[in-house]
Parts: C-alpha cells; sequence; structure tokens
C-alpha cells in the first residue's frame, strides 16, 4: 500500500527542531557530563579506600618489636650445669643458701626490696655501672667481702670451687641458684658473661636442653611429628629458641611509627632490656607453620590446607551442577510456568545472606547427613565418634552458597550467544546435544568459566556459613581427607583480629596479604581464561 507523503504526520510532531532540538541535545550532554563526573568520583573515591587497605595492612605486617627473652641464650646454657640450678622462687633459693653457706644466689634487686634474715647481699653493676644485680650468701660464709663480675665468671666455671676466687677462702665446692626475673636483668648480665654459643652446641646437647625446660608431653608431640634422630640441628635449635628460651614480645610498632620515632622505640627497648628487632609477619616460616598459641610462633599451614580442601570440593559439587542447570534451562528448557517458577527462585537464592546457608548447612549436612559427612558411612570413624562438622559439610555448604550465581552467569553466558549460529548448525543437520555441545558452549565458555570463577573467588572469602557450621577457630594438626576437622583463612584472621594482644593483629595483617594473593590469583585465572577462549572464538 502507498503512502501520501502529505497524509504523513510531520516530523516535527514527533521530534524536536530548531531551538527545543539544541535545548535538548545540550540537556543531554549536560546529563552526560554529570554522569561522567560521577563515575569518575566514584571510580576514584574506590581506589582511594582501596589504597587505604593496603596501607593499613601493609603498615601492621612491618614494623619493630621489643622482644624480652625469658631466658637468653647464654642463661640457658648457663643453668644446665651441674652446680647451677633455677629456682622456682626468691623463697626456694634462699632456703637453700641458709643450708649451705657455699650456695650463691643471683637474681635481681628489684627482688630483694628487703634482705631476708639469715643472709647477706652484694650488688653488683652491669656495664652500665648500675647496681640492678644482686648476690645472697648465708650469715654463716663469713670469708666473701665482695662480688664483682671475674669473680661470677670463675665461679660459673665447671667444678668450681672457693679457693679458686681467693687463695683463702677454703676448698669447698660452688653451688648457685638463679632466681628468673622479668625484668631482663639476668638476661643482660648473662649476655655480658663469656659463655659458649648455643649454635656451637652439638644436636644431642640442644636435645638435652629442650628436654630439661619443656614438659615431657610436648617432648613426645615433638616426636610424634618427627624423630628427634631424623631432624636436623637447626630444627632442634629452632625448638630450643621458640620453647626455652621462649621470647616474649613486649611491644609492637607500625611501619609507619618503625620510620619516624626510631630513636624512641630504641629508648624504651632500652628502658624495658628488651631487643629491638625490625619484624616481618609474612614470611616463609609463617606460611609453613601450624597455628600456635603465640603469636611469634603461630602461622597459616593448617589454614590454607582447609581452604585449599574446602574449595576443591565446593568446585567439584557446584561447578558441574551449575553449568548443567544453566545449560537445561537456557536450551532445554520448554519455558512453561513451573520452570519460570524455578528460574525466579534461582534468581532471588543468589541474594540470600550468607549465613542462611550456613544454617541450611548445619541441617542438613552437619546433622541430617552425619553419617555421610562425619565418614563414619566408609569406617573412617565409629558411629559413637560420628561429628559432621567436617570439609566436607564446609565444602558442600559453599557449593550451595554459589550455586545460583554459576546458574545465572551461565545463563547470560549462553543467552549471548547468536540464535543464527544455532540455525546454521541445525541447517546442516545438527542435532539439539551436537549443536549445544559444539557450538553454543565453546562460544560461552569465557562467560561461564569467568562467572564460575568469580564465584568460587566469593566462597574463598566466605566466613559466616563456616562459623554456623562449626569450623574450629584453633586447631594445629593439618587436615589428612574431607572427612577432617578443618579451619579456613578468613575463620583464622577473624580469631586474630579478635585477641587482646597487638601481635596477633600485626599477623592477621600478614594472613589478609596471603587471602588477597590467593583472590588475586583466582580473579586473574578468570581474565586468563576469558582471554584465551575469546581469542580461540576469533
Amino acid at each position: 500500500m502507498r503512502v501520501d507523503p502529505a497524509a504523513a504526520p510531520p516530523l516535527s510532531g514527533h521530534y524536536p527542531t530548531g531551538t527545543a532540538q539544541a535545548r535538548r541535545t545540550s540537556r543531554r550532554r549536560h546529563v552526560g557530563q554529570v554522569w561522567q563526573y560521577l563515575i569518575r568520583i566514584s571510580t576514584v573515591v574506590g581506589l582511594i579506600v582501596l589504597g587505604t587497605l593496603l596501607y593499613n595492612v601493609i603498615n601492621s605486617v612491618f614494623g619493630y618489636i621489643l622482644v624480652q627473652d625469658t631466658f637468653s641464650s647464654d642463661l640457658l646454657l648457663m643453668i644446665q650445669q651441674d652446680h647451677v640450678q633455677l629456682a622456682d622462687s626468691r623463697s626456694d633459693a634462699v632456703q637453700v643458701a641458709l643450708e649451705d653457706p657455699h650456695h650463691i644466689v643471683l637474681l635481681s634487686t628489684e627482688l630483694v626490696p628487703l634482705v631476708p634474715k639469715g643472709m647477706r647481699s652484694f650488688g653488683m653493676a652491669l656495664p652500665a655501672n648500675k647496681a640492678v644485680l644482686a648476690v645472697l650468701v648465708s650469715q654463716e660464709n663469713e670469708f666473701l667481702t665482695a662480688v664483682g663480675p671475674g669473680d661470677l665468671e670463675m665461679a660459673l666455671l665447671p667444678e668450681a670451687q672457693w679457693s679458686d676466687l681467693n687463695s683463702g677462702f677454703p676448698a669447698a665446692p660452688i653451688t648457685i641458684s638463679v632466681v628468673q626475673d622479668e625484668d631482663g636483668v639476668l638476661n643482660a648480665w648473662a649476655k655480658s658473661t663469656h659463655q659458649p654459643a648455643l649454635h656451637s652446641l652439638s644436636k644431642e646437647q640442644l636435645v638435652t636442653i629442650l628436654e630439661q625446660n619443656v614438659s615431657a608431653g610436648l617432648m613426645r608431640r615433638f616426636e610424634r611429628e618427627q624423630p628427634f634422630a631424623q631432624r636436623s640441628k637447626s630444627n632442634v635449635l629452632d625448638l630450643v629458641v621458640a620453647r626455652a628460651i621462649d621470647p616474649q614480645i613486649v611491644d609492637t610498632f607500625s611501619l609507619r611509627d618503625s620510620l619516624t620515632r626510631r630513636d624512641e622505640i630504641a629508648a624504651l627497648a632500652q628502658e624495658h632490656r628488651a631487643d629491638m628487632v625490625f619484624k616481618s609477619w609474612l614470611t616463609g616460616k609463617f606460611l609453613t607453620s601450624p597455628q600456635s598459641s603465640k603469636a611469634q610462633l603461630t602461622g597459616i599451614r593448617t589454614a590454607i590446607l582447609g581452604s585449599l580442601w574446602v574449595i576443591a570440593i565446593t568446585i567439584g559439587f557446584s561447578v558441574p551442577l551449575g553449568i548443567g542447570a544453566a545449560i537445561y534451562l537456557e536450551e532445554y528448557s520448554s519455558r512453561n510456568r513451573f520452570e519460570r517458577i524455578i528460574e525466579t527462585n534461582i534468581n532471588n537464592l543468589a541474594g540470600v545472606p550468607s549465613i542462611i546457608y550456613g544454617m541450611l548447612g548445619l541441617v542438613i549436612f552437619v546433622r541430617a547427613l552425619v553419617a555421610f559427612t562425619s565418614g563414619s558411612l566408609v569406617g573412617t570413624v565409629e558411629a559413637g565418634d560420628a561429628n559432621g562438622r567436617t570439609i566436607i559439610s564446609a565444602g558442600l555448604t559453599l557449593g550451595l552458597l554459589i550455586l545460583p550465581i554459576i546458574i545465572i552467569n551461565g545463563q547470560e553466558a549462553i543467552r549471548a550467544v547468536p540464535h543464527s549460529l544455532r540455525e546454521a548448525s541445525y541447517g546442516v543437520g545438527a542435532t539439539k546435544w551436537q549443536t549445544t555441545r559444539h557450538h553454543v558452549l565453546p562460544v560461552a565458555l569465557p562467560g561461564i568459566l569467568t562467572g564460575a570463577i568469580l564465584a568460587v573467588s566469593r566462597a574463598l572469602g566466605e566466613t559466616a556459613p563456616l562459623v554456623v557450621i562449626g569450623a574450629a577457630t584453633f586447631i594445629s594438626v593439618d587436615p589428612k581427607g574431607m572427612f577432617s576437622k578443618f579451619t579456613v583463612l578468613p575463620i583464622q584472621i577473624y580469631q586474630w583480629t579478635a585477641r587482646p594482644q597487638v601481635e596477633f593483629r600485626n599477623i592477621a595483617a600478614a594472613a589478609i596479604l596471603v587471602l588477597l594473593a590467593m583472590l588475586l590469583v583466582t580473579n586473574a585465572t578468570a581474565v586468563f581464561l576469558r582471554n584465551r577462549y575469546g581469542q580461540q572464538r576469533i
């Protein structure tokens, strides 16, 4: 049918012309500029927030710490000698000295506000010419009139006698009690004596020192983890330093304070008689050590292994199921009312809070399916000891959490494939599955994999569902399988940030960097796969 141009409505009735067109164009240009500025501002704000986060984390990972040893290596070697013993308290040492006039008690002057009855006290100046070390002997010891550093070094020699100090003294053996303090006085004095270095001892001697300064139960645990016959000398030396010397952190400082207040920190270290050490909390040992109750000894090996186990189960459960569901809904669904309801519910489930999935996992996997998730069904544990708070429960719970996200992303990627590609495949005689398998999926694969990996990244950082199903906050045993008790890196970070000691916040910051690195790797993998399969499409 021919349309009469005269009968057609004028364009001016639908589109502005002249001045109105100019005003509309100008207004749209201004609106576009406003949105452009808003987008730029939001990007800058996002970068500032991200930069602030990274600054705070890095600022806590590095910095000076003040370390005060319970025993310095010199003092530890000193009290291993036969005639030198460590006293539990001042009263115990004084009692021994009252019964033996040839016995010496060494302790800090802060522990001697009053000289005990029946005892005599001598003060000895340290290199700083400050009398801080007290020497107590019985009043029955009438021949000792003064004590100097040289006298004590002579008394510390094996099989030392009083006559070695002075020919007029009796030829009687010297015995010594050391009363350990908390102000580092004895450690400071021991460092000034001429003692052999701890690293110069043999492995057998180091094992002996360890046996004398830790409990029998701890020694048995060390032996179970790795027999001492198979341990290297450096490994045993690390145990001695960590367990026998037992360094205590007096204070920690951020990287900013370490750079701007170094002199003040040094003065504080001298006041506390502590060592000032520049510490990086993120080290190789931090990555390979199990969790410990002491910040300077703890690590994240157990948490990393737990995270890898949980994510492996999550991927194995949710990714194939999610991709399969997306293919069915897009390619095989009849689009009836029931399936539309299912698809609507999937979209709603993607926005459900993660803690709800934790409650679902607690009811289904931890309790209802405890025979399976605890391993009792396959005989890994006794039925009476069955506990469903295991790795497989965590993996399945997180799998449910990200399943709707994977399905939705998969649908969008498949929906983006042009229908002309399907029609061309049908035109040459391909079946529905052949078309989906060889034409639709290869084109949609970059989007599907990107969505799946980003969903897995979300699962890697989740904490709330795992707290609900009972992930451990403290565990030092590596997971051996899917039925093991576990912890993960986000829960480890949460537990450390809740501790009152400042040093645990430092190791939490170090763990955050590790978690960010893991998330960066997964996101980079998504970008790589998208680009790789995108190039294959071209």
